[in-house]
């Protein structure tokens, strides 16, 4: 544009040739969670600190919840050439389910899977029925985090944590990256995807609870919280808090 204003006419294979030949590439744009300047100097301040005291996370029960869609399972279609291409219905609302749970060194809590939108009450149910059990049975000496959503941070919740006795460990804001469930839930879902390809709600949540019964062990928690402590936090303090390629 800045050419064309003065008058001199380039096309944009032009252009796109020019700086590959200058050592520039092209291609799709990659996207990464939004974090506002104010939150990379506390992501940066977390993952100094982490490295610094020699955090293992060996007590660290992290937790979170997640939105799985019917949808999403698509399946691999085959059409000769001189045929028209298959497609598949997409629904413009599709059917899904959420679920909440929480991983540590000691193994994971149960799953629980539920329907509709989760506000404070459900949420300190959900805490009553999955984490408490999992707090005395494996580990009272505990840091429990979560992300700093309106629900998790109530004053009904924070009421909920000082009764139960339950350690809220304050971690930066938007870092999902800092979060290794968020790994377990891409793992779930490509599980689900590949291998149950539900056909109906009651396919999806015996997929969901066949993959957490199965597949989720201490060894494989443990694995994941490895990659937030060896990859993910010193690749944030070279960055200065921004973004991460995780």
């Amino acid at each position: 544009k800045k050419l064309a204003k003065q008058g001199v006419a380039v096309s944009s294979s032009t252009v796109r040739r020019s700086r590959k030949q200058q050592g520039w590439t092209l291609q799709r744009t990659r996207y990464c969670q939004l974090i506002r300047d104010a939150n990379n100097i506390k992501r940066l301040e977390y993952a100094q600190r982490v490295l610094e005291s020699g955090d293992t996370f060996h007590n660290v029960i992290f937790s979170d919840e997640c939105s799985i869609s019917l949808a999403h399972y698509r399946r691999i279609c085959y059409w000769k050439f001189d045929e028209p291409t298959k497609r598949k219905p997409k629904p413009k609302h599709p059917l899904k389910v959420h679920v909440w749970a929480g991983i540590s060194r000691h193994g994971a809590t149960e799953i629980c899977i539920f329907d509709g939108i989760m506000d404070a009450d459900l949420f300190c149910n959900i805490l009553e029925t999955t984490l408490v059990p999992f707090i005395r049975e494996r580990f009272p000496d505990h840091r429990f985090m979560q992300d700093n959503d309106p629900k998790h941070t109530s004053r009904q919740a924070q009421t909920f944590f000082e009764e139960h006795n339950i350690n809220w460990w304050r971690t930066p804001p938007e870092s999902p990256d800092l979060n290794p469930i968020e790994d377990l839930w891409h793992e779930l879902k490509f599980f689900l995807e590949s291998k149950v390809k539900p056909r109906n709600k009651q396919e999806l949540v015996d997929g969901i609870k066949k993959f957490w019964e199965r597949r989720i062990t201490p060894e494989k928690c443990a694995k994941y919280i490895d990659h937030i402590l060896y990859k993910v936090i010193p690749a944030v303090v070279e960055a200065e808090g921004a973004a991460t390629k995780y």
